[in-house]
């Protein structure tokens, strides 16, 4: 499906992770070293939101069906590589068809499939849906859905990622202007990295990003805020759109994050150089510019 590959393209776009130990919301001071730590959490968080929805659409778009034709259907379905998944329904009947105010559930049992920016992948847990589309709509341009997760637990070779909350998929293609819209929005949703023993907490977050699929010219605001056991509560919102090519880092824009005691502006001078102005609230002697690149923030 090509609304899936250009998903995946946007997942390279936006990417790292970070290891955390310990809290910065109780520090009036806060070191370079520090700041590059928080603007480096705050923009690759953009990759765990994008990631959820792409294991979601993945996810569906892997399973097989066992049994169905007109008189009877199953609801349990085999997964590519091993396991199953069961699927159960909610105003709607079994044909599979689906229309605005419909609503799923998913139970994963070890459902494992091969996507191609991962070796493999595993799923286990429990999803449910709320379809805000047609049927119709569903095998073009549009995806409009919310996607609850219960504890549920996403495995890969490096990755070991636990889901829970909600999260809002909006997925626009324009075919005569070939432009790709997403948005992901949610009120609440947790992400724990086994693997770098990380999680995440994002509250009232929403991610706008827009792709020319011909010039591969890419803008996104991103708003929000997110706790980290380390950094602590971090809020952050975009000025002016954050803009650049491919899988290149921003060259142009303006961002704002802020914590109790510091607001940081991260202003790209291009997608290598990049500056970060840092206003501490309580010690304005403590302003200053770090002029730094991408590279070295870690991202």
């Amino acid at each position: 499906m090509r609304a899936l590959s250009i998903l995946l393209l946007t997942l390279l776009m936006l990417g790292g992770c970070v290891i955390q130990v310990d809290s910065l919301d109780y520090q009036n001071n806060v070191s370079d070293y520090e700041i590059k730590k928080i603007v480096k959490e705050v923009l690759s968080s953009q990759n765990d939101i994008n990631r959820a929805g792409i294991i979601t659409s993945d996810g569906l778009q892997n399973l097989q069906r066992t049994h169905q034709n007109r008189d009877y259907f199953s609801n349990r379905y085999t997964c590519q590589d091993n396991g199953y998944a069961t699927i159960r329904f909610e105003g709607s009947d079994f044909s599979l068809t689906f229309s605005s105010g419909d609503s799923f559930g998913i139970e994963y049992n070890d459902c494992s499939f091969i996507a191609p920016y991962y070796d493999e992948n595993r799923i286990n847990g429990t999803i449910s849906f709320d379809i805000y589309q047609n049927m119709q709509d569903y095998q073009s341009t549009l995806l409009n859905f919310n996607v609850n997760y219960a504890n549920t637990h996403f495995y890969t070779n490096n990755s070991d990622i636990y889901f829970d909350g909600s999260l809002g998929v909006h997925y626009d293609f324009d075919n005569p202007t070939e432009n790709l819209n997403i948005t992901f929005s949610t009120n609440y949703l947790s992400i724990e990295n086994n693997h770098f023993y990380q999680k995440d907490t994002f509250n009232d977050v929403v991610l706008d990003f827009h792709l020319d699929t011909l010039t591969l010219q890419y803008r996104y605001n991103y708003s929000g805020s997110l706790y980290n056991s380390y950094l602590g509560r971090l809020s952050f919102s975009t000025i002016e759109p954050m803009q650049g090519y491919k899988d290149h880092n921003p060259s142009s824009g303006i961002f704002k994050i802020t914590n109790k005691y510091i607001q940081i502006l991260v202003i790209p001078q291009d997608d290598y150089y990049v500056d970060l102005i840092v206003k501490n609230r309580y010690q304005p002697y403590q302003n200053h510019t770090i002029h730094t690149t991408w590279i070295n923030i870690g991202l």
